[in-house]
């Protein structure tokens, strides 16, 4: 995400989804250029707010907001690109993205304070390794070396690698054989990441075992 030009009038009038919200607020916390958009835009956003007369919605109203925003359907607007990505039905993809709420689909990951949950991917994918990592906030995933082509698709929180690019929700980094890269899980909610590998990773720094 370089810079909010697209999103900033959402952001202004609130309209952003939740993930995308959090997303917007990590960014303009280090961004100047895109706070001092921002700030233009506050007043108008309070006008606005002046103009409506405040409703309480009624309680089965947050009940499902919430839901959507917290519960185990917030992912369901990636089904169409997580069924793509893992070649897979659409309903598949939906199971998958609905049980990551369950705890018993999560084994240990391979870098302490991080989860791996295995999916058995489409004939497109045969031979390859996928799953869907979860990073806790903060944490580190060493430098390693891709062994072949690596596929990955962020659906919560986000990533910074060590070179200082980030990766938000709803988008997707390649890297290519014999490449090399660490990154940090954003501060946040931890970072759910779709990843396809073609082949076999190595370490070049030593990594902390999962706990």
């Amino acid at each position: 995400m370089e810079h909010l030009d697209d999103i900033l009038t959402e952001w202004a009038l609130g309209t952003l989804a939740a993930p995308e919200w959090e997303a917007a607020e990590r960014h303009l916390a280090g961004c100047a250029r895109c706070r001092t958009l921002a700030a233009r835009l506050v007043p108008a956003r309070e006008v606005l707010t002046s103009l409506v007369p405040p409703v309480e919605p009624p309680p089965e109203v947050l009940t499902r907001l919430m839901e959507r925003m917290e519960g185990p359907g917030r992912l369901a607007r990636f089904a169409d690109r997580v069924a793509a990505f893992f070649d897979l039905t659409r309903e598949r993809a939906l199971e998958i993205l609905a049980s990551v709420s369950d705890p018993s689909v999560w084994m240990p990951g391979p870098v302490e304070g991080s989860e791996l949950m295995p999916v058995e991917a489409g004939p497109a994918r045969e031979g390859m390794m996928a799953g869907i990592l979860r990073l806790n906030s903060g944490v580190r995933y060493p430098k390693h070396t891709h062994h072949g082509r690596e596929w990955n698709l962020v659906l919560e929180g986000g990533f910074r690698e060590d070179d200082g690019h980030e990766v938000w929700p709803g988008e997707e980094l390649e890297k290519s054989e014999s490449s090399a890269h660490g990154f940090t899980a954003l501060e946040g909610p931890a970072c759910l990441c779709a990843s396809v590998l073609e082949g076999m990773t190595r370490f070049e720094e030593e990594a902390s075992p999962s706990a």
